[in-house]
Protein backbone atom coordinates (compact mmCIF):
# COMPACT_ATOMS: atom_id res chain seq x y z
CA UNK A 1 0.00 0.00 0.00
CA UNK A 2 2.56 2.39 0.95
CA UNK A 3 4.20 1.63 -2.30
CA UNK A 4 1.78 2.15 -4.57
CA UNK A 5 0.50 5.31 -2.65
CA UNK A 6 4.29 7.02 -3.21
CA UNK A 7 3.64 5.81 -6.88
CA UNK A 8 0.49 8.04 -7.39
CA UNK A 9 2.46 10.71 -5.28
CA UNK A 10 5.78 10.89 -7.62
CA UNK A 11 3.26 10.89 -11.15
CA UNK A 12 1.38 13.92 -9.33
CA UNK A 13 4.89 15.70 -8.53
CA UNK A 14 5.66 15.04 -12.16
CA UNK A 15 2.52 15.89 -13.52
CA UNK A 16 2.31 19.33 -11.27
CA UNK A 17 6.37 19.85 -12.89
CA UNK A 18 5.13 19.14 -16.59
CA UNK A 19 2.16 21.28 -16.55
CA UNK A 20 4.07 24.20 -14.68
CA UNK A 21 6.78 23.43 -17.57
CA UNK A 22 4.37 23.64 -20.28
CA UNK A 23 2.98 26.81 -19.15
CA UNK A 24 5.73 28.73 -20.32
CA UNK A 25 5.94 30.04 -23.53
CA UNK A 26 9.47 30.64 -25.31
CA UNK A 27 9.21 32.21 -28.68
CA UNK A 28 11.60 34.06 -30.66
CA UNK A 29 10.89 37.05 -31.92
CA UNK A 30 12.19 39.97 -34.12
CA UNK A 31 14.66 42.37 -32.64
CA UNK A 32 12.41 45.25 -33.16
CA UNK A 33 9.74 43.20 -30.64
CA UNK A 34 12.19 43.79 -27.70
CA UNK A 35 11.17 46.80 -25.63
CA UNK A 36 12.46 50.26 -26.75
CA UNK A 37 14.79 50.24 -23.23
CA UNK A 38 16.44 47.03 -24.03
CA UNK A 39 17.49 47.67 -27.52
CA UNK A 40 18.81 51.50 -26.16
CA UNK A 41 20.82 49.31 -23.78
CA UNK A 42 21.94 46.93 -26.72
CA UNK A 43 22.72 50.08 -28.59
CA UNK A 44 24.45 52.08 -25.74
CA UNK A 45 26.37 49.52 -24.29
CA UNK A 46 27.66 47.48 -26.99
CA UNK A 47 28.17 50.30 -29.53
CA UNK A 48 25.44 49.52 -31.53
CA UNK A 49 26.75 46.02 -32.49
CA UNK A 50 23.71 43.94 -34.07
CA UNK A 51 21.31 41.59 -32.10
CA UNK A 52 21.84 38.13 -33.35
CA UNK A 53 18.55 36.77 -31.94
CA UNK A 54 15.87 37.47 -29.76
CA UNK A 55 13.17 35.41 -27.18
CA UNK A 56 10.09 36.12 -25.69
CA UNK A 57 9.68 34.59 -22.09
CA UNK A 58 6.63 34.23 -21.02
CA UNK A 59 5.13 32.40 -17.79
CA UNK A 60 2.04 33.43 -16.85
CA UNK A 61 1.93 36.91 -15.94
CA UNK A 62 5.79 37.37 -15.92
CA UNK A 63 7.75 38.04 -19.58
CA UNK A 64 10.99 38.24 -19.97
CA UNK A 65 13.03 38.99 -22.85
CA UNK A 66 16.76 37.64 -23.65
CA UNK A 67 18.69 38.85 -26.40
CA UNK A 68 22.23 37.73 -27.92
CA UNK A 69 24.65 40.26 -29.48
CA UNK A 70 26.93 39.43 -32.20
CA UNK A 71 29.86 39.48 -29.87
CA UNK A 72 28.43 36.37 -27.76
CA UNK A 73 27.45 38.12 -24.81
CA UNK A 74 23.49 37.57 -23.43
CA UNK A 75 21.03 39.61 -21.91
CA UNK A 76 18.08 39.34 -19.85
CA UNK A 77 15.76 41.88 -19.57
CA UNK A 78 11.97 41.84 -17.76
CA UNK A 79 8.86 43.26 -19.34
CA UNK A 80 9.79 46.52 -19.30
CA UNK A 81 13.18 46.19 -20.75
CA UNK A 82 15.86 47.10 -17.56
CA UNK A 83 18.53 44.30 -17.76
CA UNK A 84 18.37 42.16 -15.36
CA UNK A 85 21.45 39.45 -15.85
CA UNK A 86 24.36 40.03 -18.62
CA UNK A 87 26.50 37.26 -19.33
CA UNK A 88 30.23 38.42 -21.76
CA UNK A 89 33.01 36.52 -22.04
CA UNK A 90 34.52 39.51 -23.15
CA UNK A 91 33.65 41.43 -20.02
CA UNK A 92 29.66 42.90 -19.25
CA UNK A 93 30.17 46.87 -20.51
CA UNK A 94 31.36 49.04 -17.93
CA UNK A 95 28.09 51.36 -18.70
CA UNK A 96 25.93 48.97 -17.44
CA UNK A 97 27.27 49.33 -13.81
CA UNK A 98 28.08 51.64 -10.94
CA UNK A 99 31.44 53.35 -11.07
CA UNK A 100 31.84 52.33 -7.43
CA UNK A 101 31.60 48.73 -8.22
CA UNK A 102 34.22 48.81 -11.22
CA UNK A 103 36.74 50.89 -9.05
CA UNK A 104 36.39 47.83 -6.47
CA UNK A 105 37.32 45.36 -8.92
CA UNK A 106 39.94 47.56 -10.76
CA UNK A 107 41.49 47.63 -6.94
CA UNK A 108 41.29 44.22 -5.64
CA UNK A 109 41.41 41.72 -8.71
CA UNK A 110 43.88 43.23 -11.26
CA UNK A 111 43.41 41.80 -14.83
CA UNK A 112 40.05 40.05 -13.90
CA UNK A 113 37.00 41.03 -15.83
CA UNK A 114 32.89 40.67 -14.93
CA UNK A 115 32.04 37.56 -17.39
CA UNK A 116 28.31 37.51 -15.42
CA UNK A 117 26.22 40.40 -13.92
CA UNK A 118 22.89 39.95 -12.30
CA UNK A 119 21.23 43.64 -11.26
CA UNK A 120 18.07 43.17 -8.45
CA UNK A 121 16.60 46.10 -6.95
CA UNK A 122 18.56 46.46 -4.26
CA UNK A 123 22.22 45.29 -5.36
CA UNK A 124 24.14 43.61 -7.99
CA UNK A 125 26.35 39.86 -8.06
CA UNK A 126 28.99 39.45 -10.26
CA UNK A 127 30.83 36.92 -11.18
CA UNK A 128 35.31 37.60 -12.86
CA UNK A 129 36.77 35.23 -14.87
CA UNK A 130 39.07 33.97 -12.21
CA UNK A 131 35.00 32.35 -10.67
CA UNK A 132 34.93 34.60 -8.17
CA UNK A 133 31.93 35.98 -7.03
CA UNK A 134 30.70 38.80 -5.78
CA UNK A 135 27.60 40.82 -4.05
CA UNK A 136 27.48 44.71 -4.14
CA UNK A 137 24.43 46.89 -2.80
CA UNK A 138 22.79 48.72 -5.83
CA UNK A 139 25.18 52.44 -5.62
CA UNK A 140 28.47 49.40 -6.29
CA UNK A 141 29.51 49.40 -2.85
CA UNK A 142 30.84 45.89 -1.67
CA UNK A 143 28.71 43.56 0.50
CA UNK A 144 29.90 40.13 0.64
CA UNK A 145 31.63 37.10 -0.89
CA UNK A 146 29.12 34.96 -2.55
Amino acid sequence: MKKAFKTVLFAAILSIIAIQGASAQITQINSNKLPGQARTTIRNAWDGAPIVDAWRNKEGRRVEYKASVEDGSTIKFNSNGSWIEVKSYNGVPSKLLPKALLSHIEMYYEGQIIVCALKYPKSYQVELSDGTKLEFNNKGVFRAFL
